[in-house]
């Protein structure tokens, strides 16, 4: 930390003192003149509130917020200079036992060396109600109840809990907490939603003129509130007294936040408000500009010694650049044998990040190394072979959505390699130990990197999956009704992700091993001639098993034989399971699964009805299902296809793609009816 009044960070641009808001998920709708406000009194309770026992909006919750207050200030201190304090008071209903854990309250702060580089809290409060007898009883936080707790060296938590919480209680606390700007110089990232509902979400910040922030809004819930006005701030320190801005906003009713499938983290989905300090401006003191450009972060990353540097060391790579460069000539050849080379040498660590650690030569030395290490190697080595490759930085899926309008390396937290072939382009990762070239690990699938190239300015790049997850299986049998048996051949091919994610997994292992997995899918089956083929000879082409089956019905009587076609691959559950959804669909990569299917019956048998054809499209070509049974002689031929080949889809599209799932369970859970002639 530093002693000065404001410490060098970095920050995005703002213009001065006018809120910023961008939209970076979804369109916000505003009301700021909304006429129903809500306001209550610490300390004092309704009784509606008491005599809750389920929230209406959600039945399932085991609490609900029922106001949830923040408001940040600043104030000037003669020994600790420029100060905020941000305001909290939280109001929770319990309404289940398992959200007793909830009375129990922690706040961390940070202490530093010096006291003008400590946090404190103060004006803590906290009260519990409860109804006994028909009578509202209020039970106060006692100070023997808190307690202060190191956990590191310079964090520490201030911890309390409330007495006398059971179910039906009503718990609140309100404190301050001081952060002096050595320590902190933008307020914390506010959410307007948990993992419980917030009836009434309310933040508010008065920011005087000298402050300039830019404000990031973010999220799916529209704003109930959202003012601002004029306001004379009184700091308490002549050079910073003056005009200010006043701004409140509010969310009313927010659901509880559902980490649904297909979704990145949650923090790119929870409605929010975030800062990034801009400017300081006290006229005839002090003027810093703590905005940045794009070109400011290329800049740093090309002079930095943990990567710009790292790109120029190539010494290490000559004897390999020498053995590839006389193997071929080939730029494409040249490029798989040095991901082939990189691939093999070096073991990812598990590790992201964009730094390289110790530098990419003791990396390539002990074998062993992060996602930069191994990326940033790859691009030196094909650079070395006169290839034209830049390292790209991008954002992984866990660490969140990359925002372009925010010029920040904090945003990024890995690397990859973007190497360039005549007009085709190829996203190259080598620490994915199975992966052919091309083909990115999904956890880098996350729309935008930046790509930093050797001369020039950097530019965005959308980063699309080349391949899908893919798998086509096919069984060939014979029907045999008076036994009550099928038997015949399995096979499946694993392409795309999927073999990508069957080779992660099984590679390495003896295939009885994967026998004893396919034997959990299929219990039903009796499985001989276990084969694999391709395990990891050629990660471009796919994995292939194949096996023989035989299947005893035990219910199966005379003359009529049923039985489910799509004997394998069957989808037997929708993945969507909420009625409504207000966050993007985000698959990552897309879908292509096949099922083939053909019957052999005995003379004398024959399906009894002919299932009818369907063929469901999505809008925009977003993808099709079609599914199709005949019978060709004494054949049933039975056809399936689920293909998904957008990886993208927005809220208003989810009932279609709900739908289109709903359509291929129901359809693979469709038996057929096989039945003897009668003569």
């Amino acid at each position: 930390m530093t002693n000065s009044l404001l410490p060098i960070r970095l920050s995005g641009l703002c213009r001065r003192n006018v809120l910023s808001i961008h939209f970076l998920l979804f369109f916000f709708t505003f009301n700021a003149f909304a006429q129903d406000d809500f306001k209550p009194k610490l300390g004092l309770i309704d009784r509606a509130s008491l005599e809750m026992t389920a929230y209406p909006g959600d039945s399932t919750a085991d609490a609900v917020v029922l106001y949830d207050y923040g408001k940040v200030t600043f104030s000037y201190d003669n020994l600790k200079g420029l100060l905020m304090t941000t305001n909290i008071w939280v109001r929770i209903k319990i309404l289940k036992e398992s959200a007793l854990d909830r009375a129990s309250v922690g706040i961390p702060y940070y202490e530093g060396q010096s006291y003008k580089e400590q946090e404190w809290v103060e004006d803590l409060k906290g009260y519990t109600y409860n109804l006994e007898n028909n009578q509202i009883v209020k039970t106060e936080l006692e100070r023997k109840a808190v307690r202060r707790e190191k956990s590191t060296d310079y964090h520490s938590t201030t911890k309390f809990n409330l007495a006398n919480v059971k179910k039906g209680s009503v718990i609140e606390y309100s404190y301050s907490l001081v952060s002096p700007f050595n320590v902190r110089t933008e307020p914390k990232t506010w959410t307007f939603q948990s993992s419980v509902p917030i009836k009434w979400s309310d933040y508010n910040i008065v920011v005087p003129n000298f402050l300039d922030y830019k404000m990031t809004m973010g999220g799916f819930l529209a704003l109930h509130m959202n003012k601002q006005e004029p306001v004379n701030v009184s700091v308490g320190h002549a050079s910073f007294d003056g005009p200010g801005i006043s701004y409140r906003f509010v969310v009313k009713d927010a659901p509880a936040f559902v980490n649904e499938p297909f979704i990145t983290t949650e923090m790119d989905y929870l409605s929010k408000i975030a800062f990034e300090l801009a400017s300081v401006n006290v006229p005839g003191q002090i003027h810093k500009n703590y905005s940045q450009t794009w070109e400011n972060v290329d800049r740093t990353l090309d002079e930095a010694k943990w990567f710009g540097v790292e790109l120029g060391r190539s010494g290490f790579l000559k004897e390999v650049r020498d053995e590839i460069a006389k193997t071929t000539t080939d730029p494409l050849e040249r490029m798989t044998l040095a991901y082939k080379h990189v691939q093999g040498h070096m073991k990812w660590d598990g590790t992201s990040g964009l730094y390289s650690g110790d530098g990419i030569k003791k990396a390539y030395d002990n074998r062993k190394g992060n996602a930069c290490d191994i990326n940033l190697m790859l691009t030196v080595l094909l650079r070395e072979l006169g290839l034209e490759c830049d390292p790209i930085l991008l954002s992984t899926r866990a660490h969140g959505y990359l925002h372009q309008h925010i010029p920040m390396l904090e945003g990024f937290n890995y690397v990859i390699a973007h190497a360039k072939i005549g007009e085709k382009t190829y996203f190259l990762d080598a620490s994915e130990p199975f992966a052919k070239p091309g083909l990115l690990p999904e956890r880098a699938l996350n729309g935008y990197g930046r790509l930093i190239p050797k001369k020039g300015v950097g530019r965005f790049v959308e980063i699309n999956p080349v391949d899908s997850d893919s798998k086509l299986e096919m069984i060939t049998a014979n029907i045999l009704p008076e036994d009550g048996v099928i038997k015949g051949s399995y096979s499946i091919s694993y392409g795309g992700y999927e073999a990508l994610d069957w080779r992660s997994a099984y590679a390495a292992q003896a295939d009885n091993v994967y026998q004893d997995v396919l034997k959990k899918t299929v219990p039903e089956w009796k499985i001989q001639n276990l084969a694999i083929k391709n395990k990891a000879d050629d990660y471009k082409g796919t994995v292939n098993v194949s096996c023989d089956f035989e299947i005893e019905d035990e219910n199966a009587s005379p003359g009529v034989f049923y039985f489910n076609p799509i004997m394998a691959g069957r989808w037997v559950k929708n993945p969507l399971k909420s009625k409504e959804r207000i966050y993007p669909i985000d698959l990552a990569t897309g879908i292509s699964n096949s099922f083939i299917g053909n019957f052999t019956l005995p003379e004398g048998y024959a399906l009894e009805e002919m299932p009818k054809a369907e063929i469901i499209m999505l809008p925009d070509k977003g993808g099709k299902f079609s599914y199709q049974v005949r019978q060709v002689g004494n054949v049933i031929q039975v056809n399936s296809m689920v293909q998904v080949s957008r990886t993208r889809f927005m809220p208003e599209e989810y009932a279609d793609l709900k739908e289109f799932f709903e359509r291929v369970v129901q359809k693979h859970a469709q038996p057929l009816v096989i039945k003897k002639k009668s003569i």
